[in-house]
């Protein structure tokens, strides 16, 4: 079977697993999510128990894993080893816990799975919304703020608007705030330290764990983030945009006003946020806004039109 473009259908993370959710991924983005409070839809994830599945062609309701069994280096791009991204929508009605995540060598050697990098483009925010990257100056260590409880007077928290990208690399002690959903692109990894929750209890009714002891081994002291500033280049059918180039992935907005020829030989994990048409030599795909559609690298010839 010759490799095609996938539409993805996403696994939610609801109710007491993120009791910081709200309703918009379902009432607003249009994602079909359950009742009651949502606060991630993994897009295109192939972490074991929370999988995203094909719901498009013939490999209509495989999932990720399955697919990249079957498809290998001309799915990814890349020989053998795990999916080595994660995509997910957020929405944080609530503030979420402070955390920060570990790099791959200490994820590896104590939780036995890679370590997270990661990166937020704000799809909407209320007025005022902010989030946090980072300690302000002068902050005490980490592991005495979260003891007193006076790291809420120390969080570096920046203005966040509808367009803004924001660089989250391992070991930066970072939060959403209240009123925010984001697109998030990651490392396939939940290695996450949580320092501080503001209180809040689980679906046992008992205060979430913190984990401050391992947040102070990977966190880098001093390191405060502002929102990435982009690049542009006119390009065949518009142009594009470039934010981050990490060497797990790379984070673009693509700005297409024609068609746009879509570069082969890698993976390409698409969300447009207006109605497009994704072409390839032996087909088509109508894409609404906010489907996620994953582009595999053996896949020659892609184009996106509006």
């Amino acid at each position: 079977m010759q490799p095609y473009p996938l539409l993805m259908t996403p696994y939610f993370r609801h109710g007491g697993e993120t009791p910081w959710g709200g309703a918009l991924l379902r009432d607003a983005f249009g994602k079909p999510a359950p009742d009651g409070p949502v606060g991630e839809s993994l897009e295109v994830s192939a972490l074991p128990g929370r999988e995203s599945v094909v719901r498009n062609g013939e490999l209509a309701g495989r999932t990720l894993s399955e697919v990249l069994a079957l498809w290998g280096e001309a799915l990814t791009g890349q020989p053998g080893g795990e999916f080595p991204l994660l995509l997910k929508l957020l929405d944080a009605r609530e503030p979420l816990s402070v955390q920060v995540h570990p790099g791959d060598e200490y994820a590896l050697e104590h939780e036995g799975k890679p370590g997270k990098s990661e990166a937020w483009v704000v799809l909407s925010a209320e007025p005022g919304a902010t989030l946090c990257c980072g300690l302000r100056d002068g902050a005490p260590p980490l592991d005495r703020l979260a003891e007193s409880g006076e790291i809420e007077n120390w969080l570096n928290w920046v203005d966040a608007r509808p367009g803004d990208v924001f660089y989250l690399p391992n070991g930066t002690v970072h939060a959403l705030g209240a009123g925010l959903v984001c697109y998030e692109i990651q490392q396939p990894s939940d290695a996450t330290y949580r320092v501080w929750d503001w209180g809040r209890v689980g679906a046992d009714g008992r205060p979430r764990d913190l984990h401050v002891e391992k947040a102070l081994d990977v966190s880098v002291p001093g390191r405060r983030l502002s929102k990435a500033r982009g690049a542009t280049e006119l390009v065949e059918g518009g142009s594009a945009t470039h934010y981050i180039l990490d060497k797990h992935f790379q984070l673009s907005r693509l700005n297409v006003s024609g068609t746009m020829p879509l570069p082969a030989g890698r993976m390409l994990l698409l969300t447009p946020l207006a109605p497009m048409r994704l072409t390839w030599p032996d087909g088509g795909l109508d894409l609404r806004p906010f489907d996620s559609a994953l582009v595999p690298a053996g896949l020659r010839g892609a184009a996106l039109d509006v």
